[in-house]
Formats: structure tokens, C-alpha cells, sequence
């Protein structure tokens, strides 16, 4: 601890497998006399469409080598069961979009193609602090229940209050990959929702390219959109030795107005109990000044891939991200426009960065792999606490309070695997392996008001103090098999044997928190078995039935703040507690999922489709108290099911037309006093989710191609918490209940247009995102002194150009 202690005074002064993505030949024979060039995503599937794609950043590289795989029967690989499988011959639920459909769509990060992914949701909204949940599987505690991944390396973060998952841009991206249903077998405890996996592209040895791009966009009431990007690939010894490296850089203009005004405060009533009247008040900020969100990213890309034998694939790569949002992207609700006045500038930096080397050796019918990683990042955050702080002491209001936070992760990992072949014709496939996973989390959080402490009648104005080192080491042994029990009939199994070993060391001060409190090497051991089960039956070659159970795990822990009894006490008292437990239980689920993937009319017409059943045993959740603190707890059991379903149809040649839906239905099975009531829904996840989407590619004599593609995109009514009243202040003292106004989402859609045109090596891309201005209320916030919201970007339209050489 002394080197922590020093720390607080220092700061109180002031995959995929990695190898080269292995080709799948269809069964079917291709219709003949067509090039077949850019990737159409639905659902689960994606389609091979005619018409033209650049060959920067796509798989463009590949595709011009001599390759097994004619241009006709190209189908999606994905590396879900970390093995190289077609996306429809592998008996799980997958959504796979490639990296040239993401960059036709204009898209720039996960958030822009979430709303197109059944079953995917998404909180917050800035890069750096979002929380993703699949099939309803949604928390806000520490520990995520989506594990997201680069290159099959973890990028899973302890989240708190001022952190949430890491984004990576999209940026020299083979394809994303969303896993759906506990993949605890293959990549451990946080992926009981599910999993998201970035894959990028890797040095081809054969083809030295220089791919470009720039583009700039107008955002509807912000400031403009900008960006560039250029990435190199070298052979250096062909065929044996390569480089691949690039550099990405995006400005995302701001839309957020900062002005002087009002804040409404829902917490608190102008009028006596029982009319309830949010309260408004002058926010006493003198800050005015136009589209204070902007952001600028920054990333840097680099891998050499050599084969010193056809037996041998080693590869180093590096990635470097930066993102600096200048402000808030939140803004104040009473507003006409997307305004706030708040009294100080907020801005996030984070700064994250990759190093891993993927090793494989081909043993001959086995290969084995060694992948080892590095992954550190930082993130900073600015608050302003004026609001806050008031909620808690109202005679504060007119001082302004100032949250600094600080979160530093580093992250090594080791994982060694052996694999079988994976020939499809090959009866028995397996994989077995072992994960090491050495963690630490260091978060630094300080609240000062000046002027409080004269009224305090204490020397500092510091209100809070908050110094917590979080270590996490996680052991496993995992294995998954199949075999194929008669010529169409193929049973899965699989196990995941891990331990987990956490440690908490922290040192808590200040007015709010309480004497000086120190938590010296609290500690939590778990152990425990992941197991799975599928069986899947290939109709024909085209038409594929499934059926699995799985089990996901989320350890417990300690809770890692201190709640001190006289802010809070009053809020403790209200749910049945004099303290906030020192730690909270693992939970777990079992999912039980049953589909099909269907192709008919020789490709022009896919079906795909799955239900599914979870059991979620002792559910971790937030419980936020009015008094501004919170904690994690065991909310019991509850259940989640629905069903998700797609299809996609060429009616003539070049068009294509599709879209997909999605039901979860949610529910909290047990009541907690004062916490949860049985009945109750799950936060964040919407009960109906859809998209539908047309597209038209041809080509013209003169060797122009034309690409239009127009999307649909609906979410349903969802829970912003399990919190069904609201406790207000009357302005005659009276403390009481009402319904609460933020305890629901409503529904929104969204519409996006795309075209392209392009001839050899030069493309031109026109798209409009959002192009009806739709402006839902994501993630609202009010219970902090002051009502705010997000929202989806405004109407995005943009130009973009790129060139290969």
C-alpha cells in the first residue's frame, strides 16, 4: 500500500486463430458469366453481390492472388469456433460484416452498424464509456457480459462509472464478428452474453499495394466530419516475409451548444406534494460556444507476417489508438436544441495500445498456436459535479464542483492452443488449449468544490478522495470437440475448466467518503466449469439444423467503493441496509438455443432463424442510491427468451433485398425490497429490434460500377434501469414517490442511404446517415442534480474518396 499512499499524495496536490484466412469452396455450382465482388450483410449471413469493390482495405489483396477459391462461390469465413468456418456451415448464431461493407456504409465504429446486428444493444454513447449487451443480457457493473476482442486478443476492461468497453475504429478491418449466447467455453467468463471480434488484415506476401482514402462529411447543426487514412502492404522476401502498416486519423464535428440557461431538475419539485413540478433553476454557467463535442482519433497499425517454412507462420503487429473528445456529447433535456450549461469543459482522452505475437506451427494434421499480448490503456475524464453535489447538499449550488478520474489498465495474456484439421469432410474436430490472464486496474478519482471547505469549516475543498488498484488473474484449461456421428448428424462438446483470483487495495478520503478509510489486499477466489453442448443435423448441403446448451460465468468480487454512512444513510435505510456489502456473489446462465440456416433457389433466397431460453442465476447489477453513490449487488435470478429471425432474396440479378428481427423478452424473477420487484425488466434491451435493407449493383459497358443501397433501421421501446419510481423533494419538505419519467426508451428508427461508383482502382462513395434527423433519448440521466441525455448522430452526409495503387 505505501506505494499507492504515494500515489494519493502525489495526486492530491493538484481471432480469429492469426493465421492467413483459409478459403471455403461452396458445394454449390455458381451461375456463371457474373463477377461477384462486394459483400451484402443480413443477419447471420452475408452475400456476395455483383458489382464493384476498391481494393483498399477490403480482401481485395487476396482475392487478386492465385487463390483456391474462384470469385463466384466466395462466401463469409468467420473464426467463431476459433477455427476458419463458412459463416452458414457453422452451428451457432453469428453475424459476420465485412470490412469493404462497413467502409460502403460509411461506417466508422462498432455503434454505426450495432442498430443492423439482431439481438446486439448498446448504452452510452461516447467511445470510451459504452456498455454492450446480446440477448438481453445487461448489466452496468464492472464486469461486462460481452467480451470483445482484436485478433483474439481480450480487450475486456474492469467498466465503472467513468469507464466502459474500448472501441477500436474501423480501420484496415478484415470483418466484425457478433458471437450470440454464452461462448464461455472458448473465451471465458465476460462472454455470457456473447462476444465481438475485430479481425484485421494481414500482410499479403505476394502484392505490394498503397490503398488511400479521404472523405469529409456535413453533420446537421455541428461543425463538419473529416477524414484520411493510407495503408501500406510490402513483401520483403515474397512469399516469405511481408509488412503490412498504416495510419488512420478521424475529426468528428461537434453538435453540443454550450449556453448559458436553465437546468431541470427532476429529483426536485417547484411545488408542494402532491403536484410534482420538476424544478428549474439558472444553471450559473457563462460558457457559450458552438459544437463543443468534437473528437479527433488517431491510430496507428503495423504487422510483419513471416514464414520461414510452409510449416511456420509467425507474426508481430501493433495498435495504437488515441481519441480526445473535447466535451460532453450529453445534453440538457427542457432544451429546443442539443444544448447544455454545464460550467466547465469536459473532455474524455483515451489511449490504448496493442502488442501481440500470433506464432503457429502445422505439426501436420494439427496445428499449434501461441498467442501472446500485451494490452494497456488509459482513460481521463472531466466532470462537472456542480449538479451532483447539489443533489447531495443543496446550499452548494452556487459553487462549482470538479471530478477528475483516471483509469489505467495493463493487460497480459498468454494462450496456447492445438487444433485438428478442420476439413469439413474430416469426422473428428477438435481444439484444446490454455489461458493465462494477469490483469490490474488502477483508478483514481478526486471531487473538489472550491470554497466548500470554508463552509465545511475544514481546510481542504476537496470532497472526495479515491485511490482503488483492482488485480484480476485468470487461469483456464479449455477443449471443444466434434464429431460426426453419421453422415449428416454431428455432436459438439466442449469445457472450460478456469480460476479466478482478484485484489482489491484502496484508500478512500474526504468529506463524502468519511474518515480515511484504507482496504489493504481484500481478496475473492473462484473456481469452476463452463460446459456446452450442440448437436446439429445438415439436411442438405444448404439447409442446416442446431441445437445447443451452454453455460456463461461472470465472476464476483469486491465492491470497490465506500458509501459513507452520513451522505447515504437515509438511501441504505430505504432498501432494508446500514452498509454497502463489501463484495457480491459470481453469477451465471444457461442458455438454451435452437435454428436453422437455410439456402434455396441455388443462393437467391436465405432463411436463417433461432430461439432461445436463458436462466440467469444471481444477476449482478448496479444499485445506484439518490445520495450519488452506488454498488453492486446479487439481484437474484431472472429470464430471458425470444427469437431472431432473417431472409434475404434476389429477386433479379444485382438486387438484393433483406432484413432481419429480433424478440427478447426479459424479466426479473424475485423482488428485492426497495431494489427490484419481480416482473420487472432487464435495463438497456429492447423487446423488438429490426432492419430491412434493399441494394442494386451493376456495371456499365464502359467498365463504371454502380452500387445503391438503402437501410431501415428500427429499436423498440427498452428500460433505461430497474427503477420504477422516482423520489422527489417537494418544495414543502415532503419526500415521496412518482412514477419515474426516465424508467423507459421509447422506440426510434433510423434510415441510411449509400452509393458508390468506381472504375479499376478508384472508387467514389456517397453516403447519408440518419438522413431523417432521428433524435432518441439514450441513456437518461436523471438522477444526478441535473437532467441530461444522448442521442444517435445527427443527419450525416458524406463523401469519400479511394485509390489503390
Amino acid at each position: 500500500m505505501k506505494g499507492q499512499k504515494d500515489r494519493l499524495r502525489r495526486r492530491g496536490q493538484a481471432s480469429s486463430s492469426g493465421a492467413p484466412e483459409r478459403r471455403f469452396t461452396s458445394r454449390r455450382v455458381a451461375r456463371s458469366g457474373r463477377s461477384w465482388r462486394v459483400a451484402l450483410l443480413i443477419g447471420t449471413t452475408a452475400f456476395v453481390t455483383p458489382g464493384f469493390a476498391s481494393g483498399a482495405f477490403a480482401q481485395e489483396a487476396s482475392e487478386r492472388s492465385d487463390d483456391v477459391q474462384s470469385k463466384e462461390t466466395n462466401v463469409i469465413i468467420v473464426t467463431a469456433r476459433k477455427s476458419n468456418e463458412s459463416i452458414q456451415s457453422v452451428p451457432i448464431s453469428v453475424t459476420a460484416i465485412t470490412g469493404e461493407e462497413l467502409r460502403s456504409q460509411g461506417a466508422n465504429e462498432i455503434q454505426d452498424v450495432v442498430r443492423n446486428v439482431p439481438g446486439l444493444a448498446l448504452s452510452r454513447a461516447e467511445r470510451g464509456l459504452a456498455r454492450y449487451s446480446i440477448r438481453g443480457l445487461s448489466t452496468n457493473v464492472s464486469a461486462p457480459t460481452v467480451a470483445i476482442f482484436l485478433d483474439d486478443i481480450s480487450l475486456v476492461t474492469i467498466s465503472t462509472t467513468f469507464s466502459g468497453g474500448f472501441d477500436p475504429v474501423f480501420f484496415d478491418m478484415q470483418r466484425l464478428e457478433v458471437l450470440k449466447g454464452p461462448q464461455g467455453t472458448l473465451y471465458g467468463g465476460s462472454a455470457m452474453g456473447g462476444a465481438i471480434k475485430y479481425a484485421s488484415n494481414t500482410p499479403d506476401m505476394n502484392r505490394f499495394s498503397v490503398d488511400a482514402a479521404v472523405g469529409a462529411a456535413v453533420v446537421s447543426e455541428g461543425s463538419p466530419d473529416y477524414n484520411g487514412e493510407v495503408v501500406v502492404n510490402a513483401p520483403i522476401i515474397e512469399g516469405s516475409l511481408a509488412f503490412r502498416g498504416g495510419f488512420f486519423y478521424r475529426r468528428d464535428g461537434g453538435y453540443i451548444d454550450a449556453v448559458p440557461g436553465d437546468v431541470q431538475i427532476s429529483t426536485r419539485s417547484s411545488t408542494p406534494f402532491p403536484e410534482y413540478t420538476p424544478l428549474r433553476l439558472d444553471a450559473l454557467s457563462t460558457r457559450r460556444e458552438e459544437n463543443i463535442n468534437y473528437s479527433d482519433t488517431y491510430a496507428l497499425r503495423g504487422s510483419i507476417e513471416w514464414q520461414p517454412s510452409a510449416d511456420w507462420s509467425i507474426r508481430p503487429q501493433v495498435f495504437y489508438q488515441e481519441s480526445k473528445l473535447q466535451d460532453s456529447s450529453l445534453y440538457f433535456l427542457g432544451r429546443p436544441d442539443f444544448e447544455s450549461s454545464f460550467r466547465i469543459p469536459q473532455p474524455n482522452v483515451e489511449q490504448t495500445s496493442v502488442f501481440s505475437l500470433n506464432i503457429e506451427k502445422d505439426l501436420g494434421g494439427v496445428t499449434l498456436t501461441s498467442l501472446t499480448s500485451q494490452f494497456d490503456r488509459g482513460f481521463d475524464y472531466k466532470r462537472d459535479y456542480s449538479f451532483i453535489l447539489a443533489n447531495i447538499f443543496q446550499f452548494l449550488y452556487p459553487l462549482t464542483g470538479i471530478n477528475v478520474s483516471e483509469t489505467d489498465t495493463s493487460t497480459f495474456s498468454q494462450e496456447l492452443r492445438l487444433a485438428s484439421d478442420n476439413s469439413p469432410s474430416a469426422p473428428f474436430r477438435w481444439v484444446v488449449g490454455a489461458y493465462y490472464q494477469d490483469q490490474v486496474d488502477e483508478l483514481f478519482q478526486a471531487v473538489d468544490q472550491p470554497g466548500s471547505g470554508a463552509i465545511f469549516g475544514v481546510p481542504s475543498d476537496r470532497l472526495y478522495l479515491g485511490d482503488t488498484k483492482a488485480s484480476l488473474k485468470q487461469y483456464a484449461l479449455f477443449g471443444e470437440a466434434s464429431y460426426r456421428l453419421f453422415d449428416r448428424l454431428e455432436l459438439t462438446a466442449g469445457v472450460r475448466l478456469f480460476k479466478d483470483r482478484q485484489r482489491l487495495d484502496a484508500v478512500y478520503d474526504g468529506l463524502i467518503a468519511g474518515p480515511i478509510t484504507v482496504v489493504d489486499g481484500r481478496t475473492s477466489e473462484e473456481d469452476g466449469i463452463n460446459p456446452k453442448f450442440g448437436l446439429s443435423y445438415e439436411v442438405t448441403g444448404d439447409n442446416l439444423l442446431f441445437a445447443s446448451a451452454a453455460r456463461g460465468y461472470r465472476p464476483g468480487g469486491p465492491n470497490r467503493y465506500v458509501v459513507s454512512p452520513d451522505a447515504c444513510g437515509d438511501d441504505l435505510a430505504a432498501i432494508g441496509l446500514t452498509q454497502i456489502p463489501d463484495s457480491f456473489q459470481s453469477d451465471s446462465v444457461w442458455t438454451y438455443e435452437v435454428g436453422t440456416k437455410n439456402l434455396f433457389a441455388d443462393g437467391r433466397l436465405t432463411v436463417n432463424a433461432a430461439a432461445f431460453l436463458t436462466k440467469w442465476k444471481d444477476t449482478q447489477q448496479l444499485v445506484g442510491l439518490p445520495c450519488g453513490f452506488g454498488f453492486t449487488a446479487n439481484l437474484g435470478s431472472a429470464e430471458v427468451k425470444g427469437f431472431e429471425f432473417e431472409a434475404r432474396v434476389e429477386p433479379i440479378d444485382g438486387l438484393e433485398i433483406g432484413g432481419n428481427a429480433a424478440y427478447t423478452k426479459s424479466e426479473v424473477l424475485e423482488s428485492l425490497e426497495g431494489i427490484v420487484e419481480a416482473g420487472d425488466p432487464l435495463p438497456n434491451v429492447p423487446t423488438w429490434m429490426a432492419s430491412a435493407y434493399a441494394g442494386y449493383s451493376t456495371t456499365f459497358g464502359n467498365g463504371w460500377n454502380v452500387n445503391l443501397r438503402g437501410e431501415y433501421q428500427y429499436q423498440g421501446r427498452a428500460p433505461f434501469g430497474i427503477v420504477p419510481d422516482l423520489n422527489v423533494v417537494f418544495s414543502d419538505g415532503v419526500d415521496a414517490g412518482v412514477p419515474n419519467p426516465s424508467e423507459f426508451r421509447q422506440s426510434y428508427d433510423v434510415v441510411n442511404l449509400a452509393a458508390s461508383i468506381g472504375k479499376d482502382d478508384t472508387l467514389l462513395r456517397l453516403f447519408a446517415r440518419n438522413i431523417f434527423n432521428a433524435r432518441p433519448q439514450l441513456d437518461l440521466a436523471i438522477f444526478s442534480g441535473s437532467d441530461q441525455t444522448f442521442t444517435i448522430r445527427p443527419r450525416t452526409i458524406g463523401l469519400e474518396l479511394v485509390q489503390s495503387f
